[in-house]
């Protein structure tokens, strides 16, 4: 009884942080003085800019998706099932244009590249770097999920090139569905990128009403078409989840012995290594003058910079506590609408935003919630809704893995639920937590828009600090805030390479 009470006000919590205001907003877009009525919805049909932004969105997400994908799905196999040297270190340096800010790597190409690369294809190729690592790094994770038996019957009558056509590809068929379909729904509601390289997109739209007319209910119209396919998508996603998750050891993985290719092959992943990650940090390096730059950064940014860290290190640990929670609901599937709460979580990590910091400030802009708008609580609330789903996805891949036969052993002997939580899923969860917390701790760091949107006089962050700065403020001093915010992303990253790397060799 105390568990499914514990767990039901984790679920009613979540549910008032983020599908409530949505909702909220979404009433409130209905109703004109107490009236039902639809006239904030004229302007998907009325306004010609609106329309052709819609299709701008759409021809980006599809050619940014698409691009992602393919190339993405290679690199996954090259580096997760080869023998390709340093294959680890590859996949560690990809990750990067994922975990820092994009529109830094915006404004360093755009730096190098000039006016030309305003525009469409600068907003794809920023994109396409940025997104990358997410089919990477699915493709990877799909990959552990073969059965190496079916692959090793194959490869007594075949090669490895016609092993991967017809069994290893078609068996990652749902790695390459949900990449596509993910990268899809995120670079449709792209604003930063876009929003600097003057390229008009959809999601921009709702961001203008609200932000500059302060008009929520045409706001929330213009963001309708954004939730309708994120929605679709999510639908999609759904079917591809019913599968479970079961893990093989990497050593039991087939590995694809390179032979003759090694070299090229290494060649070909260090030149994109080169050209996605260390061409536009190099830049940037260049564009400072030396340290006076960084001292002159380092002063103006020691606010923002201490109030980036102390609220990615709330927002992370709140993100773990209820990553796990989430996740353990998930799994054990304590209640009838645990479905509802995987759908809804996935949901806000796919809604824009800027949407969901419109729905927010709707929601507790208030007299009686003025005591959490006012102050930065609203910000970790927008982080909680926003990046729940990484830490529970994170965490739930875990709890797959742990024998179910622990639990009933324990229960056997009579440990409570509370006492079988303790001290044996958590203590065999530390390391997927850690893994959480860093992830929540990056991606609230690195969050923009939203915090734009919401946070509090005086309590602004690194990342707007930055973006206010790109409108006026010297070059050299922005390259030096920029790589001041890419060193506090990577540095956790590092840290958390480097500790996985000491634990294998400790094993």
């Amino acid at each position: 009884m105390k568990e499914r009470t514990l767990f039901g006000g984790v679920v009613a919590f979540l549910f008032v942080v983020g599908v409530l205001p949505l909702l909220m907003m979404l009433f409130g877009s209905l109703y004109d003085n107490g009236r039902f009525t639809l006239t904030a919805y004229k302007v998907l049909f009325t306004n010609t800019a609106l329309l052709e932004s819609l299709k701008n969105s759409f021809l980006l997400a599809l050619t940014v998706a698409t691009a992602s994908t393919s190339v993405g799905i290679g690199l996954g196999i090259l580096l997760g099932k080869s023998d390709l040297r340093f294959a680890k270190f590859f996949t560690l340096m990809l990750v990067i244009p994922l975990v820092i800010p994009p529109y830094i790597l915006a404004f360093s190409w755009a730096d190098l590249f000039g006016e030309w690369f305003f525009g469409f294809w600068g907003v794809v190729f920023v994109l396409f770097t940025v997104y990358l690592p997410i089919a990477i790094l699915v493709t990877m994770l799909y990959l552990r999920q073969i059965d190496p038996h079916l692959e090793e019957a194959a490869l007594q009558m075949s090669s490895w090139k016609k092993v991967l056509w017809l069994v290893t590809l078609p068996l990652i068929r749902p790695a390459i569905v949900f990449a596509f379909l993910l990268v899809f729904i995120l670079a449709f509601g792209e604003f930063s990128v876009a929003n600097f390289l003057r390229y008009p997109v959809f999601s921009t739209q709702s961001f203008v009403y609200f932000s500059a007319f302060y008009d929520f209910r045409a706001a929330t119209a213009a963001a309708l078409p954004i939730v309708a396919v994120v929605a679709m998508v999510f639908w999609m996603q759904r079917f591809l989840a019913e599968t479970k998750m079961h893990f093989i050891p990497a050593s039991l993985m087939q590995k694809i012995r390179l032979l003759k290719w090694r070299l090229p092959l290494f060649l070909f992943v260090l030149l994109i290594v080169m050209l996605f990650v260390i061409t536009p940090l190099s830049m940037l390096v260049f564009k400072t003058n030396g340290m006076e730059s960084f001292l002159e950064a380092g002063e103006k940014a020691l606010d923002p910079l201490g109030r980036s860290l102390l609220f990615a290190m709330l927002g992370a640990t709140l993100l773990s506590v209820f990553g796990f929670l989430s996740a353990y609901i998930i799994h054990k599937r304590l209640f009838r609408w645990y479905r509802w709460l995987d759908g809804s979580i996935l949901l806000l990590f796919a809604l824009p935003a800027s949407l969901f910091g419109i729905a927010l400030i709707l929601f507790w802009n208030r007299p009686y919630t003025n005591f959490i708008y006012a102050t930065p609580l609203i910000l970790l609330i927008g982080y909680l809704g926003k990046y729940l789903a990484l830490t529970t996805k994170i965490t739930e891949t875990k709890l797959v893995q742990i024998p179910q036969n622990l639990m009933d052993a324990a229960a056997l002997s009579g440990a409570s639920w509370y006492q079988t939580l303790w001290y044996i899923i958590l203590p065999l969860s530390k390391e997927v937590l850690l893994v959480g917390w860093v992830v929540g701790f990056i991606f609230s760091l690195r969050e923009n828009t939203m915090t734009m949107l919401l946070y509090p006089p005086g309590s602004d962050t690194l990342p707007v600090y930055i973006f206010t700065q790109m409108a006026n403020g010297k070059a050299s001093l922005i390259a030096a805030l920029c790589l001041i915010m890419i060193t506090a992303t990577l540095l956790p990253l590092l840290f958390l390479w480097f500790y996985n790397s000491a634990r294998r060799r400790d094993a």
